[in-house]
């Protein structure tokens, strides 16, 4: 960034000295360079508190330097040749400090920049939908449907790389020396340095699941931090809340169960999926899963709701995968291996 150039034009600027074309190459700048406009608003403020102040005080050393910072760019090098007269010396001295106000100026400035408020950017992936993209630092994120992932604008400048889940999301992570990725839900955390796995954190659901492909990732449960699960390669870490009854009241009490599992392949006809990351490749597979397990996933997946009339049915369970079918063709597929019916209608679907 041109610093000293944006610098000098937006004095100019306020001293209304700038020409139509410097005007226009200001806001060329300030267009290369948008956080430039932070030196404007410094600018402004101290070139508005230093005009009240001139114009309170009279002290003639106060008026030369507020003179000398407006008309900064008139001055030539004639202006500040020392002479050997009470005066020169004055004029010099405020030459000087002029310029150190400047220096201080741009360095605040610069601080500023840096420590702003950064908003957040949030990624949506909507029912029915499915997304792949990239963050800042290189890192690849596959976001299931019903999802959002947010980070805050200043992502790369921490010494931590933090992104917020609701919902699923695959990540491959880019290893950055030092720096390691975190992915934090409502339940749970995930850290790694340069790994791939799958989070899924959806806030209507009970359990939170984290599948790890490659490397190594630490988990906790938010709140403990120091109760750390280390998972290794093909590991599947769960963790849900349950409601337990105890005594002769019958006293409700809260309890963390966590269980960690091996990924197995699901088998279907000659093929083998792994359950849990086959969504980014746009396969939903499911295995032995009641009508009722497969509800919110067949609503996100196709973007309905499904209300189910019969209690039989939804006990009912099902293995198979589904890739380009519609919910029609998915539906119609699962009749051949239980009896059941369905109204579809735009986007209800009711079964019976």
């Amino acid at each position: 960034m041109d610093t000293n150039r944006i610098i000098e034009l937006l004095a100019r600027k306020m001293a209304g000295e700038a020409t139509p074309e410097e005007l226009k190459q200001l806001n060329e700048l300030i267009s290369m360079y948008p956080d430039a406009v932070y030196y404007e608003e410094i600018l402004k403020e101290i070139w508005d508190t230093s005009a009240g102040r001139a114009a309170e005080e009279t002290d003639m050393t106060q008026a030369w330097l507020l003179h000398q910072l407006k008309y900064q760019d008139d001055f030539t090098a004639d202006d500040e040749i020392a002479v050997y007269s009470s005066q020169g010396r004055f004029e010099s001295l405020f030459t000087i400090a002029a310029g150190l106000m400047i220096v201080i100026l741009i360095g605040f400035a610069c601080w500023n920049m840096n420590h702003k408020e950064e908003s957040m950017i949030q990624i949506t992936a909507g029912k029915g939908m499915r997304k792949q993209f990239m963050l800042p630092d290189s890192t690849l994120v596959w976001l299931n449907a019903g999802s959002h992932l947010s980070y805050t604008s200043g992502f790369n400048r921490k010494h931590s790389r933090k992104v917020f889940l609701s919902g699923e999301a695959f990540f491959d992570v880019k290893h950055l020396k030092g720096k390691p990725f975190i992915v934090r839900t409502e339940k749970i955390s995930v850290k790694v340095l340069g790994t791939a796995f799958n989070v899924q954190a959806y806030p209507d659901e009970r359990t939170s699941r984290t599948t790890l492909l490659r490397g190594s990732i630490e988990m906790y449960v938010n709140g403990s931090a120091d109760q750390k699960v280390i998972l290794s390669p093909s590991e599947k870490f769960e963790f849900s809340e349950v409601t337990q009854r105890h005594g002769k009241g019958m006293r409700k009490e809260k309890k963390n169960l966590i269980l960690i599992n091996h990924v197995r392949p699901v088998k279907i006809g000659q093929s083998e999926y792994i359950e849990e990351t086959s969504w980014k490749d746009n396969r939903l597979v499911f295995k032995n899963e009641s009508f009722h397990e497969l509800k919110p996933k067949l609503e996100r997946w196709f973007n309905i709701r499904i209300s189910m009339e019969s209690s039989v049915t939804s006990s009912y369970r099902f293995t198979g995968v589904f890739t380009k079918e519609n919910i029609t063709e998915a539906l119609t597929a699962m009749q051949l291996i239980k009896p059941f019916t369905f109204k579809l209608t735009a986007h209800d679907l009711t079964i019976y």
